[in-house]
């Protein structure tokens, strides 16, 4: 008797903000083709914040003949099976989801991709271990049995057309995440099927064959490590549920770049500030500075917003022009919002004054100058994480250390996001290295790294 198709729940909460979703391949079931895989992945501490799940749908190694057997679907109507399950309780749910699919099932996830564009919009990261996006020689021989055999075969209509149409979708870029893996023995999807339709960067090569490959014997495994360590990225250092609440600011992102960037000329400060963070939050820092500087005249926000990029900028390539640039625009900041009255402007501008003094010339007496404005400023401006962010770096300035950490504490537990965590955590953490504080840093990972289980941290960078 032919199986129905099933939806196994691995780990389902009410209150995670995404999910993980694997499925198998041809003639493969939903709990049997990953062995230990799912127990490995949500073993790790880093992705406790994420549900898991493994569908299931009808494959069989019998041949499609009418009246003795029922037809297996094509692999166009699996994607649309799928869709259709992502988007039913309790999948429905998740504004963002991670698709890992082995083989066959790699196929049908780029079909889905490419014929749903609601799931484009919750895909947050896809990994396809062993999928024939080449298509296979040997299928050609039997796709007279099968329905999805007869897909994969190489230089048939269904890979031919799958192959245009991810190029003209997403060649240039993608709206997720995205690898695919193949496995150093797997003679039965060589790598020219399952790696070459992809760009280097998208590449990954682990130990074992068709099978091992998603049967791994441990948590060091390749292939666990490669999701582990795709999904945590760039997660942001907050605790273990960040990397799943980055997935979800990612998507809203990608939304906003969507909405925003084709008209990006005729944006206001506050749309062009919103697209700014989200170019770079997709990694598209340079553009963003681009969208920026093109406006001969910039309100303090979006000011503060140019020279946040700058400096992370300078930061990383370490030119003076972008350091300098980036210390002008907070001064100008400053200078505006102080005059304006507007005290939350203000208090921004004068800590990021005093870290580039610091930071980018070696001025601490410039620094603490601008650490005590950022304190008179707060002093008048609302209760909010940033405010209280901004209390606690002025106060490491001045090596007003308990006020400092009591003041990120603070901000902490007012909500910010995981991506605004980072930045706050990354900016004190910086600081402390540069005063030469050391106990300060391990201070820092005690408000911002919380421990997960008795003998886990989250390690600092």
């Amino acid at each position: 008797m032919a199986k129905e198709p099933t939806l196994e729940q691995h780990r389902s909460r009410d209150d995670a903000p995404a999910a993980m979703v694997f499925v198998h391949g041809f003639s493969g079931e939903a709990q049997k083709t990953w062995g230990s895989f799912l127990d490995f992945v949500g073993a790790e501490p880093e992705l406790s914040a994420w549900d898991i799940y493994s569908v299931g749908y009808d494959t069989r190694l019998a041949p499609d003949i009418r009246g003795v057997w029922a037809a297996d679907p094509s692999i166009a109507v699996l994607a649309t099976f799928l869709r259709t399950r992502l988007t039913q309780a309790p999948l429905k749910d998740y504004p963002a989801l991670a698709l890992i699919a082995h083989s066959m099932g790699g196929l049908v996830v780029q079909r889905a991709l490419l014929d749903h564009d609601d799931l484009c919009d919750r895909v947050s990261h896809v990994f396809l271990f062993g999928t024939p996006s080449g298509g296979l020689r040997q299928a050609g021989r039997f796709a007279f049995l099968k329905k999805s055999i007869k897909d994969m075969a190489k230089d048939g209509d269904f890979i031919r057309d799958l192959r245009e149409r991810w190029s003209d979708r997403f060649g240039a870029s993608r709206p997720f995440k995205f690898w695919t893996v193949a496995g150093a023995r797997d003679d039965f999807v060589p790598a020219e099927s399952s790696l070459d339709p992809f760009p280097l960067e998208d590449r990954v090569v682990v130990i074992g064959d068709h099978l091992r490959i998603v049967r791994p014997e441990s948590g060091d495994d390749m292939g666990v490590r490669a999701v582990c360590d795709g999904i945590v990225g760039g997660a942001a250092p907050g605790g273990p549920w960040n990397s799943a609440l980055v997935a979800v600011e990612g998507k809203q992102f990608e939304k906003a770049i969507a909405q925003l960037e084709p008209h990006a000329d005729q944006l206001d400060d506050a749309h062009l500030v919103q697209l700014a963070l989200a170019l770079e939050s997709d990694g598209q820092a340079d553009k963003a500075v681009s969208y920026l500087n093109a406006r001969p005249t910039l309100g303090t926000d979006a000011r503060g917003v140019l020279a946040g990029r700058l400096k992370r900028r300078w930061r990383a390539e370490g030119r003076k022009d972008d350091a300098d640039e980036a210390l002008s625009l907070y001064a100008s900041g400053l200078q505006d919002a102080s005059a304006a009255g507007d005290h939350a402007q203000a208090y921004y501008h004068a800590v990021n004054v005093a870290y580039m003094e610091l930071a980018s010339r070696n001025d601490t007496e410039a620094a603490v100058a601008a650490a005590d404005a950022a304190l008179e400023h707060c002093e008048q401006a609302p209760e909010s994480y940033w405010r209280a962010a901004a209390e606690g770096e002025a106060r490491l300035y001045r090596g007003d250390i308990d006020d400092a950490l009591a003041a990120y504490e603070r901000s902490a537990t007012l909500g910010p996001s995981a991506r605004e965590t980072e930045s706050i955590y990354e900016q004190a953490y910086v600081i402390a290295g540069l005063l030469g504080r050391k106990d300060v840093q391990a201070r820092l990972d005690d408000v911002f790294r919380p421990r997960v289980g008795p003998d886990v941290v989250v390690d600092s960078p």
